[in-house]
């Protein structure tokens, strides 16, 4: 049969090696002689107790198991390779691992603000599963789910996003590992689903996002005029995203094409964004570089910033509100009024297919939450559905007919 237990030990009286019994380890020569250093090899593996009994039973479970197909040496590895935390701690190499693009350009799976927020997810189920067997995870799917309901400190939305990263994690286990258990493959975990609906974005007319950029160019541009280039960029490129902005190299605007290139946006595919004129004639005036570094970087004498370094993930948001407060603008932050409004704006001119395809990009039904699609169209229809005469529309009367000579109240 496979396997057995032996000990390092030796007979200290004739030096042979100690032999198993069925009740213990005995020296052959003198069986009064036993010792409690225990081994169990079974295959590569070696499992080490100073019981025989535990020995006995861990040897007979390895066996049982092998009898029944069903034995995965992985398990038993004294590095636990199937160990939730340890095969978290591969896929995140794996995700933050850094390569070189053919532009010469440094890539990461994650980008760098989602890998801010698969931190916080990453410790949040380390802590939850701790280092137990991804095998009997799997086949707990109520434990599965309390991870994810027990996030009570988050909406639905953040909900999502903590379940979409434990998905993509389950399916990076999958496809690198043969899971199986009582002699069938084990499926990937499906995870609960997640209702929740998101809110539109706070809007402004062309003529307020105007009067809020022109604010910003009065704060801004004497100090670094790439604070206002930014804003006004996200407002005019709306297939551009604010972040996306902010990670532009020198090296990828092309003005003999006049374009700018986006080597990794969100969608995971490069997109260049062709440049009006009036851009391109800044841009020359400004002067870029072929190297590769960030167009949007600090200037030299600005307090708390260094020189060259590249503007930081909320820069231009911090700018946009301090613009709005000058003008008494509430609740509109720098994405509902910058590519929301612009969005929304261009409405009046273009079909919802020609700014889906030519101005945002966009390829999935969240397109349609950056503008209400059909509002004059709609305020015509309900012109013709309000209740009125062949030649009159009926006439409203503000006041109130009150029953018992009530009063006009709320």
């Amino acid at each position: 049969m496979k396997g057995g237990i032996y000990s390092d030990d030796k007979c200290p009286i004739c030096g042979s090696n100690f032999k198993d019994t069925g009740k213990n380890l005995a020296c052959p020569n003198h069986p009064e002689i036993t010792t409690d250093n225990h081994k169990v090899k079974f295959g590569d593996l070696c499992y080490r107790t100073d019981s025989y009994i535990d020995a006995s039973r861990t040897l007979t479970g390895w066996r049982f198991k092998t009898d029944e197909k069903t034995f995965d040496e992985r398990d038993y590895k004294k590095d636990n390779p199937f160990g939730f935390s340890n095969l978290m701690e591969k896929y995140w190499e794996d995700k933050t691992i850094e390569s070189t693009n053919r532009y010469g350009e440094i890539e990461r799976k994650i980008k760098g603000g989602t890998e801010k927020n698969y931190t916080g997810y990453k410790k949040y189920f380390c802590s939850y599963f701790k280092n137990d067997n991804i095998k009997a995870i799997a086949i707990d799917e109520g434990r599965i789910a309390d991870s994810i309901n027990r996030i009570t400190w988050a909406g639905n939305k953040t909900k999502d996003n903590y379940r979409s990263f434990l998905n993509d994690f389950f399916a990076w286990v999958w496809s690198r590992n043969k899971i199986s258990f009582a002699k069938e493959a084990i499926p990937q975990p499906e995870l609960p689903k997640i209702k929740y609906t998101l809110k539109p974005r706070k809007r402004v007319s062309k003529d307020v996002q105007f009067e809020i950029l022109e604010e910003v160019k009065r704060l801004t541009y004497h100090v670094n005029p790439k604070i206002y280039l930014g804003i006004k960029w996200v407002c005019t490129y709306i297939k551009v995203r604010p972040g996306e902005m902010l990670s532009l190299q020198e090296c990828n605007i092309n003005l003999w094409t006049r374009h700018f290139i986006f080597p990794n946006p969100k969608e995971d595919k490069w997109k260049q964004v062709p440049l009006i004129n009036e851009d391109v004639e800044i841009l020359k005036f400004i002067g870029v570089s072929n190297k590769q570094i960030p167009f949007f970087r600090h200037v030299k004498g600005i307090k708390g910033v260094k020189e060259n370094e590249p503007f930081g993930e909320k820069y231009l948001y911090k700018w946009w509100i301090r613009a709005c407060v000058n003008l008494g603008v509430e609740g509109v932050d720098l994405y509902g009024g910058s590519k929301h409004s612009s969005t929304t704006g261009l409405r009046r001119k273009y079909s919802p297919e020609q700014i889906q395809q030519f101005g945002t990009g966009h390829l999935s039904d969240a397109f349609l939450r950056y503008f209400d699609t059909d509002d004059e169209q709609s305020r015509e229809l309900y012109q013709e559905t309000l209740p009125k005469r062949s030649d009159n529309v009926i006439p409203f009367d503000p006041a109130l007919t009150l029953k018992n000579g009530g009063k006009n109240e709320g």
